[in-house]
């Protein structure tokens, strides 16, 4: 399974081929390393993690760059901030050469800022993310992503996993290195566990030195008992003794750090009663239920928070499929003040497509009203329901019904 290869290396070898730079970025422990290797394995490695690597670029970086045979891969570049306006000389005495770097960096909300300051249109930039489902049970991928805006094509899917094999993933979530170490407790539980030591005391300590590191803690498990909720702020900052302003940037931190994600309310210029405040949830479920203290399928599916759980987990599968194929997409939520609310929304040139996502077996028609209403009031093609049915039907003429096991 740990050489498998992941879906994102052909996207990868196509920026390769259209731009000077590629630098992938992403939360620790998703296997940018290991993807870095399989990209490029003729290529030239410096880990700037190893001092003897660092101090080699270090001393001297635009010599270094300037000498040094390409292609060439350096993992974890945020480490030495002076690389990226080094590659930028470089890189600019011969604009017309592709292919010739491969960086990564994690957990730096400053590596995006270094990137977009010094190498901005000489640089692709692709976020690397946990596994997704076929990735993990090392099957072939499903066209769910490609066929998303074509209600014919999605039709014709056909099922890629179980419900049984859904539920392990959602409970141990899809992290590389603990996913594979699932069978065994103690050694999964040791890996969360130092995952989270990890994050907080190395990466955040080092990025953020004057960070309350105890409340920041506290803010992500916060974070956790409050996924698909709607943020409040204020209710965070007074719970945690600190100011709103730190609230928001805790904020920034558990996104910059790819912890967290973001889901903006969608506005119209329609209506002036939709909910405005975004919400969110933490993008890795097994870290989701390591906080909820949940440790086997009994507890996933009696815990209050279930629903939210699920809603998180498929949300961040259609994300990755949808990042490997499509381009220029939103993502966003819809909620009225009068409580019509819509899980998902992928605004794109083609569509704004409305996604309704359930944890049960069956879907009522009479419970999609909202759905229906929205279709109708921004003129969306159609809407999906994704759930845990056995059946890929047509719930209506602009409902599909789509089972989780075939995304």
């Amino acid at each position: 399974m740990a050489d498998t290869e992941r879906s994102l290396i052909s996207k990868i070898k196509k920026l390769l081929q259209n731009f000077p730079c590629v630098v992938l970025v992403g939360a620790r422990q998703v296997g940018k390393t290991t993807l870095l290797k399989q990209i490029l394995p003729q290529a030239n490695f410096y880990d700037l993690e190893k001092e003897s690597d660092r101090k080699i670029i270090s001393s001297d970086s635009e010599y270094f760059f300037s000498n040094a045979a390409t292609p060439l891969i350096i993992d974890e570049a945020q480490i030495e901030p002076q690389v990226f306006e080094s590659l930028r000389v470089v890189i600019d005495e011969n604009r017309k050469k592709n292919g010739r770097y491969l960086l990564s960096g994690s957990s730096s909300p400053d590596l995006l800022k270094n990137i977009s300051e010094s190498l901005a249109g000489r640089v692709a930039i692709v976020e690397v993310p946990s596994f997704d489902w076929q990735e993990a049970y090392a099957r072939k991928e499903s066209n769910f992503a490609k066929s998303i805006f074509d209600i014919h094509k999605l039709e014709k899917l056909k099922a890629k996993t179980s419900h049984d094999e859904l539920l392990e993933l959602c409970l141990y979530g899809t992290y590389p290195e603990a996913f594979l170490s699932r069978k065994n407790e103690f050694k999964y539980q040791s890996w969360l566990d130092n995952y989270i030591k990890t994050y907080i005391e190395r990466d955040i300590r080092a990025l953020f030195p004057s960070l309350n590191l105890n409340a920041y803690k506290r803010f992500i498990s916060m974070l956790a008992f409050s996924s698909g909720d709607i943020l409040n702020n204020a209710k965070f900052a007074s719970s945690l003794s600190v100011s709103e302003p730190t609230v928001k940037k805790y904020l920034e931190i558990a996104e910059g750090t790819f912890l967290f994600r973001r889901l903006n309310a969608f506005q119209s210029n329609k209506k002036k009663t939709l909910i405005k405040s975004p919400k969110g949830y933490l993008k890795d479920t097994g870290l989701l239920n390591y906080f909820l203290k949940i440790q086997d399928k009994d507890q996933l599916l009696s815990h209050p928070h279930y629903g939210q759980i699920w809603e998180a987990f498929v949300i961040e599968q259609i994300t990755k499929g949808l990042e490997r194929h499509q381009f220029n997409l939103d993502y966003y939520f819809y909620r009225s003040k009068n409580r019509v609310e819509v899980d998902f929304l992928i605004d794109s040139p083609k569509a704004l497509l409305p996604i309704e996502i359930k944890s049960g077996t069956s879907t009522d028609l009479k419970d999609l009203s909202h759905l229906h209403s929205i279709i109708e009031e921004f003129n969306c093609p159609y809407g999906i329901v994704i759930n845990n049915s056995p059946k890929l039907i047509r719930l209506s003429e602009t409902i599909i019904q789509v089972p989780a096991s075939y995304i």
